[in-house]
C-alpha cells in the first residue's frame, strides 16, 4: 500500500546498509545531507558498539563489553599481544597471535624495532608489508584524457604491484596499475565499466634481474604507450569506439601496495597477487618538470633505499 497512492514515508529505524560489500556509516558527519532523523538505537549498546564480536551488556552507568580471548579495552578494540607494546608514536601495533607478539608498523619517515629512528630517503625501499599513498595536488588541473607516469624501480621478486594510479575504494574506479607477474613486467589500464585491459606479459619484459629499470605509460585517450629503458615496447588502441577517453584516478597513487589490512589480491581483484619487494625512485606524473617528494606523502614501513643495494 505504500506505492499504491502517494508514496507513504518510512517510519522506523533503518542500520547495516551494505552495498557492493561496503558498510555505510549512518552517521551525521558521514552522511551526504537529511532531514527529521534520530538515533535509533535505543539502549547504550546500540550497534557495533562493542568491536572484534564482543558482547554488549547494558549497565545502570551505560555498558559494558565481554571480549573475545584475544581482545581487550573498553571496546574490544585492542588485542591482547598489543596491550603492553613498546611502540613509539609514529608507529602502529599489528599483532601476530602465530608468536604471541607484535610487530611494529612504521609512519613514513621513521624506522626501527619500535619506529624510533627518525630517517629522509629520495629511494624508496620497500620490505613487502610496505605502501604509499600520494595524493596529487594538482589533479583539480590535470587533462585526464592525457595520462603519463614514470618511474625508476628495483626488485629480484618475481610478483608485485609497483603503482597503483586510482583510488581502489570500489570495482568502478578507473586505475592504471604497473607491476610483475610470474617474473614479467604487467601493465593494466581501465577507463571504465571495470574493463581492465592487461597490455603485456611477455617474456621478453622481464625485470625481475635486480637491475634499475625505467618505465613510462602514457594514456592519450584510448591509445597507450609503454616505454621501458627509453625504448618503446607497447602501442596499442585499447577501445577504438572511444566509449571512455580519461582516467579519472582521483588524485591517489599508490606505491607497493595498500593500507595496512588491505591485500594486493584482494584489491586488485587478482590482477597482481603482493605487495612489492623492492626500491622505486623518481617518480614523475604528466608532464611535471618535479619528481614527486615521496618522502611527504602517506605510508607505513618505508625504509631509506639510499643506503645499501
Amino acid at each position: 500500500m505504500a506505492i499504491e497512492n502517494e508514496p507513504t514515508g518510512f517510519t522506523g529505524c533503518i542500520r547495516e546498509i551494505v552495498i557492493n560489500n561496503r558498510e555505510l556509516n549512518l552517521t551525521v558527519t558521514d552522511s551526504k545531507g537529511g532531514a527529521n532523523i534520530g538515533d535509533c538505537d535505543g539502549t547504550d549498546c546500540g550497534y557495533a558498539v562493542c568491536k572484534n564480536n564482543g558482547t554488549c551488556q547494558v549497565e545502570n552507568l551505560g555498558f559494558s563489553c565481554s571480549c573475545p580471548r584475544e581482545w581487550t579495552g573498553t571496546t574490544c578494540e585492542q588485542s591482547i599481544y598489543c596491550s603492553q607494546n613498546m611502540c613509539g608514536s609514529h608507529a602502529l601495533c599489528i599483532p601476530q597471535p602465530s608468536s604471541l607478539s607484535y610487530t611494529c608498523s612504521c609512519t613514513l619517515g621513521w624506522t626501527g624495532k619500535y619506529c624510533d629512528n627518525k630517517i629522509k630517503f629520495y629511494i624508496a625501499k620497500f620490505v613487502g608489508n610496505s605502501y604509499i599513498k600520494y595524493t596529487d595536488p594538482f589533479y583539480g588541473k590535470r587533462d585526464l584524457q592525457y595520462s603519463r607516469l614514470s618511474l625508476n624501480f628495483t626488485t629480484n621478486q618475481t610478483e608485485g604491484l609497483i603503482a597503483w594510479m586510482g583510488k581502489s575504494e570500489d570495482e568502478d574506479n578507473d586505475f592504471l596499475a604497473i607491476g610483475l607477474a610470474n617474473g614479467t613486467l604487467k601493465v593494466v589500464i581501465n577507463l571504465g565499466e571495470r574493463i581492465s585491459v592487461p597490455l603485456m606479459r611477455s617474456k621478453y619484459f622481464t625485470c625481475s634481474d635486480g637491475r634499475w629499470h625505467f618505465i613510462t605509460v602514457v594514456q592519450n585517450q584510448t591509445c597507450i604507450k609503454v616505454y621501458l629503458d627509453e625504448e618503446l615496447i607497447l602501442f596499442e588502441d585499447i577501445d577504438p569506439q572511444r566509449k571512455y577517453t580519461a582516467l579519472n584516478y582521483g588524485g591517489i597513487c599508490y606505491f607497493g601496495g595498500f593500507e595496512i589490512g588491505r591485500e594486493v589480491n584482494i584489491v586488485t581483484t587478482g590482477l597482481f597477487q603482493k605487495e612489492f619487494f623492492g626500491k622505486i625512485k623518481d617518480v614523475v606524473l604528466f608532464q611535471d618538470s618535479k619528481k614527486i617528494q615521496l618522502m611527504k606523502a602517506e605510508g607505513y614501513n618505508i625504509h631509506d633505499g639510499n643506503s645499501g643495494n
